[in-house]
């Protein structure tokens, strides 16, 4: 249950960066926006091999034919997790640079993780640890050489020009390895580092005082150190993945830099809240399971989001909720728009704005939405054990791993 209230906290942090903070204005909408800008990305991916771990054995790593299963397993599940991603980010294009799907990114964690699930937790902090200090940098060069005209570059435009990935929805290998918004070759530790935790007994006190201790101390150290390292000069960017041609940006612990820095930090806030939502879903369950209810559903949410953000882009309606103001700025530009730029979201060039009902839900989408989801989540699970998404993801996982035993089941 606590996981699950913290997957809903990683959720709602996306919901307050695309459709603005709900019942809030002013500084205190600022301060959380800023807050989650980021770190929601790193908790959601964090928890992800916290999911890995609960369903590979808990804290006693699979072996002989059950890490096989459990392998075959997960890969399935990265495969599925590929394709649905992809037609999501297909089916919500109209975003343009507000929003990069993550889901197909996450595929491809699961697949990189694949051989990780035999460690024990010591084993897994090491590799997290050591992905850490080096995936970033090591994916600052790679996309160094591939910027430049080298044998890399040339291999990278050759498979992207027949990576279904790359050529439906520009997330292709390579994109997700690299060159996209969270490539794996730097939240990758991330996922390891959330294996490893879900491979300790959560149900302890003392292993939840220490995990959130570490957190506070990673994260204090990673932004400090950050802070102090920076060189005087030009800003690093705002966030996004550092670009190449800048190395003393890898010492920035900004939103989606990837660097270890950001890792850190943000990774370090990820166990402080994990810690906290153990501990207080045992305390006060019955008030946080409207919470842990939508947590459980958190694919599906994160799909729903997507889409709803999607909807108002393109109804003119965007503008309306409570988004930054260079960015309201930009939506309202109608016919001034540029036309050169691919990734410009799908704003209405004539610049309109919708009325009646639809204006009135894009004024309040933050509250709409936020109300909608717990409504939504309570009736489902009042019926069904899975959301749709997650039903659909796992009823594909063990009708493919069950075809060549009926007799085996799966957790």
């Amino acid at each position: 249950m606590g996981v699950d209230v913290a997957r809903f906290i990683a959720v709602f942090g996306m919901f307050c960066i695309h459709f603005g903070v709900p019942f809030a204005g002013g500084w205190p909408e600022v301060v959380v926006a800023q807050f989650f800008s980021g770190r929601s990305t790193a908790l959601f991916t964090f928890l992800a091999g916290v999911s890995l771990a609960l369903m590979t054995g808990r804290t006693t790593p699979p072996t002989g034919q059950a890490l096989r299963d459990a392998k075959r397993r997960v890969a399935v599940r990265a495969v599925v997790l590929l394709v649905l991603g992809l037609a999501l980010a297909k089916a919500t294009e109209a975003t343009g640079f507000l929003l990069t799907v993550i889901i197909p990114f996450y595929g491809l964690y699961f697949l990189l993780a694949v051989p990780f699930l035999r460690l024990r937790a010591r084993g897994l902090i090491i590799a997290a640890a050591v992905s850490a200090a080096i995936g970033p940098q090591l994916s600052f060069v790679l996309r160094g050489w591939i910027a430049a005209d080298t044998p890399l570059s040339a291999l990278v435009s050759l498979v992207n020009s027949v990576d279904p990935g790359h050529l439906i929805a520009h997330e292709g290998l390579f994109d997700l390895l690299l060159l996209g918004f969270y490539p794996a070759a730097s939240y990758l530790p991330l996922v390891l580092a959330g294996l490893a935790v879900g491979r300790l007994d959560l149900k302890s006190l003392r292993v939840r005082l220490r995990i959130g201790l570490i957190g506070l101390a990673l994260s204090l150290v990673g932004y400090q150190a950050s802070f102090l390292l920076m060189p005087a000069g030009p800003p690093s960017p705002v966030e996004g993945t550092i670009p190449v041609g800048h190395p003393e940006w890898l010492l920035a612990a900004n939103a989606h830099s990837g660097t270890t820095f950001e890792l850190l930090g943000a990774g370090g806030i990820a166990l402080l809240v994990l810690s906290i939502c153990l501990e207080l879903s045992d305390r006060t369950g019955r008030w946080l399971a409207p919470l842990a209810k939508a947590g459980s559903m958190a694919l599906t949410l994160y799909a729903a989001h997507a889409l709803a953000l999607a909807w108002q882009i393109t109804t003119g309606g965007w503008p309306l909720s409570g988004v930054p103001e260079n960015l309201a700025h930009l939506a309202s530009l109608g016919p001034a728009l540029p036309m050169d730029d691919p990734n410009l979201p799908w704003f209405p060039r004539d610049g309109h704005q919708p009325e009646g009902m639809v204006a009135l839900i894009n004024t309040f989408m933050p509250e709409v939405f936020l109300v909608a989801t717990f409504a939504f989540t309570y009736g489902w699970r009042h019926f069904f054990r899975r959301g749709p998404l997650e039903a659909l993801v796992s009823d594909i996982v063990r009708w493919t791993t069950t075809s060549r035993n009926p007799q085996r089941t799966t957790s």
